[in-house]
């Protein structure tokens, strides 16, 4: 799959004009830390007023939806998980926060646009992760919400029982605009099925999206480039990422062995998620008639696991371990510090851990495994968002409905999202802006990670093979877990071939 060019162009161009609402005080951050403008700063200068209302209008934002009056219907949702989960997708009040209030805002146009009431179930301010609430209500036939969105894989077990409205049934929603990932859809259709959907309705689809964070200071003092053109030019490969960061480790204690006081190049959790995504190797595949088949390409998986296990555990490279109960907060403490070159994590980490930090970060996308790869992807663990069976019989005004959060979110939530992101990077901000557009634009929900059952390939390999005696046998392992995983696959075709329109 090749990258959407021109919804690239609208993302970045409307990042572009939320960035220059900034400028001035992002300019002055700027001048104070020291940073010099450069001509990409320059660029951000001319996106002017007029130049962003032409943006909002241009045909390729516009959802096309009929115009029609609920006249004040419901329109339910219910959200699993905390206040945070939720705040992700549904906001009811302005608060000056800026995220808060493009969610807001994103909900008060679709309502007084189609005179529709959006709100919350009384299930969801439960704050519980329990999506087994929704499971005995769709099961006992209630009519229980029109939209509900939960952990991913629960609702991949879900779906699996027949809960859930197959997408492609659902009207007006359009699949080539850019708040629909072209990767993830195309991941997620099994037999013209799908029953999750992953967009800019929450903002937890961006938030979660993995990004590598680069240390800049550290590369400006090994005079290192930074790797923005690499990406252009398609040369940002898992080698060229290893080579920089050999170069970074210092034994900063002096005590001739390395341990968690130390600087490195590249810096890992003890787990993987979304790491295995980005090099398009998954083993939960589709055949041309849209039937679901098992088989690893041991050669790539070998390629890709020996590139990261160099990374981790060769010159440079540190996992940090599962014995330390704080081992996530150290990692990002770290990268805080400035004692790492490299950190592959959560998007949300750039507002969460690192915005207040004296750290000077850009961000990249993963490498690709080398350049014959086509594109670069960016791994994600959203949360994914479905229609209950009981609510089928209102289709119609559902589509119309979740396209336009949808198009909303990605035109108002989407900037405001990245403006907290990276607010205080003024120096790089249109590179950072296109990276992130990258990132999004081809962002990958993996089918085999998402209905794996927490045992795939993409689930648990890395972590056996990695955190106990570390190993790169890739051979071994799938051999070991080919049985189980076939057996996996067999009963996910059951399904869709019961089901197939």
């Amino acid at each position: 799959m090749t990258i959407n060019r021109k919804n690239r162009m609208i993302s970045t161009t409307l990042l572009l004009a939320v960035l220059a609402s900034a400028a001035v005080s992002c300019g002055d951050a700027g001048k104070a830390s020291g940073a010099t403008k450069t001509t990409a700063d320059a660029a951000l200068d001319v996106v002017t007023e007029a130049e962003t209302d032409a943006v909002i209008e241009d045909p390729a934002l516009m959802d096309n939806l009929p115009q029609t009056d609920m006249g004040g219907a419901p329109f339910r949702m219910t959200i699993f998980g905390d206040e945070e989960r939720r705040s992700q997708t549904y906001y009811d009040t302005e608060d000056g926060n800026i995220v808060n209030d493009a969610v807001y805002n994103k909900i008060r146009t679709v309502e007084d646009r189609f005179n529709v009431d959006i709100q919350l179930t009384d299930v969801s301010l439960l704050a519980e992760d329990d999506i087994s609430l929704l499971q005995k209500s769709i099961i006992a036939g209630d009519d229980c919400c029109e939209l509900a969105q939960g952990h991913d894989i629960s609702m991949a077990n879900a779906a699996l029982e027949g809960l859930f409205v197959n997408v492609y049934d659902i009207p007006h929603l359009d699949f080539s605009k850019p708040w629909w990932p072209a990767a993830t859809t195309e991941s997620m259709t099994v037999a013209d099925q799908m029953y999750m959907m992953f967009n800019n309705i929450s903002y937890n689809n961006l938030a979660s999206t993995r990004v590598m964070y680069f240390n800049k200071s550290l590369m400006n003092e090994l005079d290192i480039a930074y790797p923005y053109q690499m990406v252009y030019d398609g040369t940002w490969t898992m080698d060229a990422m290893q080579k920089m960061s050999a170069s970074a480790y210092k034994d900063i204690n002096g005590n001739g062995q390395q341990d968690d006081d130390d600087r490195y190049g590249y810096i890992s959790m003890p787990y993987f998620y979304a790491v295995m995504e980005p090099f398009c190797i998954e083993p939960y595949r589709k055949d041309k008639n849209g039937k679901l088949y098992y088989e690893v390409d041991l050669d790539r998986t070998q390629r890709v696991t020996d590139a990261l296990y160099e990374l981790i555990f060769g010159e440079g490279g540190r996992m940090f371990s599962k014995n330390n109960p704080d081992y996530e907060d150290l990692v990002h403490h770290v990268f805080s510090e400035g004692r790492a070159m490299f950190y592959y994590g959560l998007l949300s980490r750039a507002v969460t851990h690192f915005s207040d930090s004296d750290v000077i970060y850009g961000v990249l996308p993963m490498p690709k495994l080398d350049e014959t790869q086509d594109q670069y992807y960016g791994g994600s663990t959203d949360r994914p968002i479905v229609v209950p069976t009981t609510a089928s019989d209102d289709l119609d005004n559902i589509g119309i409905v979740i396209e336009a959060l949808n198009a909303e979110g990605y035109k108002q939530v989407y900037p405001a999202y990245y403006e907290v992101a990276m607010k205080t990077r003024y120096a790089d901000q249109t590179d950072d802006a296109k990276m992130i557009d990258i990132v999004h634009d081809n962002v990958i929900i993996a089918f085999t990670y998402l209905y794996g059952d927490f045992k795939s390939v993409y689930n648990i390999m890395l972590e056996n093979l990695f955190t106990v005696k570390p190993s790169a046998d890739v051979a071994s392992w799938c051999a070991k877990n080919e049985k189980l995983q076939t057996k996996r696959v067999e009963k996910l075709m059951g399904f869709f071939e019961e089901h197939r329109p």
